[in-house]
């Protein structure tokens, strides 16, 4: 028997990833700082505990914080953006 191969593919919306490190403080207070910004694609829904799904250029994926993402509303305006002055 012939196996099928099927390729199922969601919409994804391009948006940019804000990595951020801890920083601990002498009163046992973490603050995060904002390292850097990458490309990433993210998936339509959020899994069941609100995370999104978010697909690195090199194909990795991960969950995220909501709040850890800025989306684009084009393919335009996400790659005239220069993310490094942020």
């Amino acid at each position: 028997m012939a196996m099928a191969t099927i390729k199922c593919e969601f919409p994804r919306h391009q948006a940019m990833l804000t990595l951020r490190e801890p920083h601990y403080k002498g009163n046992g207070v973490i603050e995060y700082e904002e390292v850097a910004r990458v490309p990433v694609f993210v998936w339509p829904n959020p899994t069941m505990d609100g995370l999104f799904v978010v697909e690195h250029q090199d194909g990795t994926v991960q969950r995220v914080q909501p709040d850890s993402l800025t989306f684009l509303g084009s393919k335009e305006l996400f790659d005239q953006y220069d993310w490094s002055q942020q």
